[in-house]
This record gives structure tokens, sequence and C-alpha cells, in this order.
């Protein structure tokens, strides 16, 4: 049971949550949802995620 380390499966996850939040009737909406919730994630959020990666790794390393 380890973490996942990669940070785009986090990214993906918090976009998953923002998209199911809202109600979806057809394909063409949930995509337009996705792209939009894409592009309101702030750059920080990603650049959080990749500073996590140390402190990450070495939570799994001890």
């Amino acid at each position: 049971m380890s973490p996942d380390l990669n940070p785009i499966e986090h990214l993906w996850g918090l976009l998953k949550r923002k998209v199911e939040e809202r109600k979806v009737s057809n394909i063409h909406q949930l995509r337009g949802d996705i792209m939009e919730e894409w592009k309101r994630t702030p750059v920080a959020t990603c650049a959080a995620l990749v500073t996590s990666m140390p402190k990450r790794v070495k939570a799994v390393l001890c």
C-alpha cells in the first residue's frame, strides 16, 4: 500500500472531484467542464505538487 508519488495523479484527482461536483448531461458538456476546470487550476497547485516530491519520496524511503 505505497502512496502514489506521481504528481499528475494527484492533479487528476483534484480535477476529477471538481468535475464530479457539476451536473453533466452529455459527453460534450463533460469535455467542456473538464477543460474549464483545467484552466481554473492555479499554477501554484501544480507547483506545490512538484515541490512536495522530496517530502513524499522521503516518507516512502523511511
